[in-house]
């Protein structure tokens, strides 16, 4: 613990806000001596000195989760006691907390959980004050989390400036004097004011992707025409020595080397620079996301000057303050400039000896966004991209600001929207284009899921891609994804607790006994108002899904809700994403058990568009559908016919049931699993799989894929490698 806190005091504690904020430094002299009567505190200290040595000594992560843990705990027990939850040590530990979650815990919201019960612990104290360095440190956390994340500030109004309180600006300054080398305030002064228009744009941001853009979008330009002009008049109101600061100050020459002060202030100066260039860029992508026009002189020149700025400043500087979003805005504004890119790659590649703040989100989202624009030649909007891949630049969304600050002053009303907070609930936000509802997609990440994802996205449904990856894999507005996995009940919930869902495809638990599982899955959902379902099962046996399944199909028949059954036979797919992949790739080679059986295999395209139907059609189905394809072929045929088309030889081996499933247990799947697995292909041997029916096409409306045109596009997109 000693060592923790030690480095908390000596560096964690000088990157909070400003950077290298050595002298005078409220974290240091007012909030840590409150640590020795507040184990919330103390604990969320050495929680966060911990994440911060895990960047470079992975050894110190299990301590930085344990101390983590125990300050929620202690917060939890702290929250009920009106007097300890108005005390600075308090709010303390919930803003430090929500800086632990925004560096170091990828891919959750938890962070925007802490900072909106920071918010309700400011309003129980009486509502902001300028004077107060954790309303400030708030402030900064929740205008740049904002922009990022859109929806304006927790915080209804300019709070952060001295005159919205009305309060005496130099009284003000004089009692706060922080940081200090920014004695005349020129810096702080200025960059509050630039907050201003951040949240403006966070606002715009979110009202450009709503209906009020479709159906008014002069009302959008004309806002970010005001917001532009506000950002230029007040640029050129700001003192010289930041609106006209050289970006090669570093290198050039000097009477007299500046001072530490000098240099951090001069620092401070590009990155507010930076921050601006940053706001005009996504002003202009704001009214043009896909570049459908020429990219203007302004937005040019910005991306450019941030570029400059980039180059003199140390890679791993900057990040606590403009650098970090301007550099941002200027990837997003670029366009197959693999220079630019790389740039921009080292730039935001933190120092973790200068800063304790990262930017690995905000460039993994950069590189899946260049790496599209490159492939496909053409513009994306990096909000749409930011949502299909479940890639957030401080994890989450911002709700709404909070318009009734009286309700916090009740110890009741506090102590449960603490303790929603503070247990790290998700919230979920579904993007504002949605109009027709919700769909939530059980095995976001598999073979049928992935397919649906784009269908739904084009009819105008939003969509939850649900898996243990938390993931949306499809590139396509309106998706995003969410954690679940069948053996963590605790993630059952998750789903429900954003947007109302519609109905559900539920892809079952991968094991024989998997009827209770789904039955407390559904209960869950039934309860959250969702009345229609739709199973992926499988074509052999009884009711169509076979030993594993058998039970959990009759159970969703009888609930009495709105429903479908697909039992799709064998998918085309098993040749090119998984099964026999890795044979056909290393040793030319299909490994099955079915002798010469025929089946008629299926597109997981085919069975996807089934399932967009039994979704979305107004009228229920509430049947089963024994999804086929519209040939027959033994194994022996299909590699017959990937050969062809590889001009490549390609063998079937037939084996024994036994041996087909000596082998899948041998890979590590469960017994039972794989002897079920395996009877299946004697299914298949014994000739109960030879049929074709006309489901696709009286269900789509098109005829099913073939094949040998499943195939053919296999081979020209290189699946299987080359031919000999």
């Amino acid at each position: 613990m000693i060592t923790y806190i030690h480095h908390f005091v000596t560096f964690c504690s000088r990157f909070l806000t400003y950077p290298n904020d050595s002298e005078v430094n409220p974290f240091q002299g007012e909030l840590v001596p409150l640590a020795t009567s507040s184990p919330a505190l103390m604990m969320s200290m050495a929680a966060l000195a911990a994440a911060h040595l895990t960047r470079g000594q992975r050894q110190h992560a299990t301590m930085a989760a344990n101390y983590y843990s125990r300050a929620l705990r202690e917060l939890n027990a702290c929250l009920p006691d009106p007097a300890t939850a108005r005390l600075d040590s308090t709010l303390g530990a919930c803003l430090l907390l929500c800086v632990y979650e925004i560096s170091y815990s990828a891919g959750t919201s938890s962070w925007l959980g802490h900072l909106q019960g920071a918010r309700d612990l400011i309003l129980y104290r009486g509502g902001p004050r300028t004077s107060d360095y954790l309303t400030r440190f708030f402030s900064l956390l929740d205008v740049s989390g904002s922009l990022s994340s859109g929806g304006g500030t927790l915080i209804q109004g300019n709070y952060w400036l001295e005159d919205e309180l009305g309060i005496d600006p130099e009284t003000n300054s004089k009692r706060l004097g922080w940081p200090y080398y920014d004695d005349n305030g020129v810096m702080v002064d200025h960059f509050h004011q630039l907050m201003v228009y951040m949240a403006n744009l966070s606002q715009l941001s979110s009202q450009s992707m709503s209906d009020l853009a479709r159906e008014n979008p002069e009302s959008i330009t004309q806002k970010a025409l005001e917001i532009h002009t506000n950002i230029r008049s007040w640029w050129s109101q700001c003192p010289p020595e930041l609106r006209d600061q050289s970006n090669d100050w570093r290198t050039r020459e000097r009477d007299r080397k500046l001072t530490v002060p000098e240099t951090l202030e001069e620092e401070a100066f590009s990155s507010t620079k930076s921050c601006m260039l940053g706001c005009i860029i996504y002003l202009r992508h704001i009214l043009d996301p896909l570049g459908s026009q020429p990219q203007s002189d302004e937005v040019t020149q910005a991306v450019n000057e941030i570029l400059e700025i980039a180059k003199e400043t140390p890679e791993g500087y900057g990040l606590e303050m403009g650098l970090y979003w301007g550099l941002f805005m200027a990837g997003v504004a670029i366009f197959n400039d693999v220079l630019a890119e790389d740039l921009i790659r080292r730039k935001l590649k933190a120092d973790t000896s200068v800063s304790i703040y990262h930017a690995d989100r905000a460039l993994e989202l950069l590189e899946v966004l260049w790496k599209r624009q490159h492939q496909y030649a053409a513009k994306y909007d990096w909000r749409q991209v930011q949502s299909q891949m479940g890639i957030q630049l401080m994890s989450g969304k911002h709700q709404p600001p909070c318009r009734t600050p009286s309700l916090c002053h009740c110890p009741k009303t506090l102590e449960k929207l603490t303790r929603n907070t503070w247990l790290c609930h998700k919230s979920l936000t579904m993007s504002s284009t949605s109009t027709k509802g919700t769909i939530l997609l059980l095995g976001g990440t598999g073979k049928v899921s992935s397919r649906i994802a784009p269908l739904l996205s084009k009819a105008n449904y939003a969509t939850i891609q649900a898996s243990r990856s938390s993931k949306a894999v499809s590139p396509c507005p309106n998706c995003s994804g969410v954690k679940f996995d069948w053996f963590d009940e605790s993630t059952y919930g998750i789903p429900f607790s954003g947007s109302k869902i519609l109905a559900i495809f539920i892809v079952a638990p991968p094991v024989l006994e998997g009827l209770p599982l789904v039955q407390k899955f559904v209960g869950v959902a039934r309860k959250s108002g969702v009345n229609r379902f739709v199973l992926l099962s499988a074509s052999i046996i009884g009711v169509g899904d076979g030993p594993a399944m058998s039970q959990v199909s009759g159970y969703i028949e009888g609930l009495g809700v709105e429903y479908a059954i697909l039992r799709p036979t064998w998918f085309m797919e098993n040749f090119s994403e998984q099964q026999h992949l890795p044979t056909i790739c290393g040793a030319s080679q299909i490994i099955t058990a079915t002798g010469d059986g025929k089946l008629p295999f299926v597109s997981a395209n085919d069975i996807a568009a089934v399932a967009f139907h039994a979704l979305t059609n107004g009228k229920p189905h509430n049947t089963d559908h024994l999804i086929l394809g519209p040939e027959l072929f033994t194994y022996d045929e299909a590699a017959s016919l990937i050969s062809r088309h590889l001009g490549r030889h390609i063998t079937h081996i037939k084996i024994s049931e036994q041996d087909l499933a000596n082998g899948m247990k041998s890979a590590g799947m469960p017994v039972d699993y794989a002897d079920m697995l395996a009877q299946l292909d004697t299914f298949i041997k014994e000739g109960k799989e030879e049929r074709m029916n006309d489901c696709v096409e009286r269900i789509t409306g098109r005829k099913p894929r073939k094949l040998e045109e499943f195939v053919q596009e296999a081979v020209e997109g290189g699946v299987w490698g080359r031919g000999t």
